[in-house]
């Protein structure tokens, strides 16, 4: 799968007329790739994906907009918060297995959607 995604940005790349599509086809490859990682590997479903990808999208772009950052630093800013997040989230969950672990990952992404939801900084 990753000599794939590496195969599609070698060829794509240089004819790249829509390099923010590319980006964004990329993102959601590797969101993909994680799936098939935790469910193809390990066989635990997660249904807190999106609680990652989400986060760290609302912290890249409040660094961006707010704290003023560069760009780099501001996907930096978003990726060291899901990562975070995501130590946070396997302490608590990585302990069960089946039902409950796919309904632990879902009530803790829950939380991290209501969370930005009503947070006064994301204006959501």
């Amino acid at each position: 799968m990753w000599l794939g995604l590496a195969a599609a940005v070698a060829i794509a790349a240089p004819f790249a007329v829509y390099p923010v599509f590319l980006m964004k086809a990329l993102c959601f490859a590797l969101f993909a790739v994680s799936f098939n990682l935790l469910l193809g590997y390990t066989g635990l479903l997660s249904f807190g994906h999106a609680a990652f990808f989400g986060f760290a999208a609302y912290v890249t772009g409040h660094a961006l907009k707010v704290w003023v950052l560069p760009p780099e630093l501001g996907v930096l800013a978003g990726v060291a918060s899901a990562a975070l997040m995501g130590v946070v989230f396997g302490l608590l969950a990585i302990r069960r297995l089946g039902i409950y672990f796919a309904m632990v990952t879902l009530a803790l992404a829950q939380m991290v959607y209501f969370v930005c939801l009503q947070a006064p900084f994301t204006h959501g």
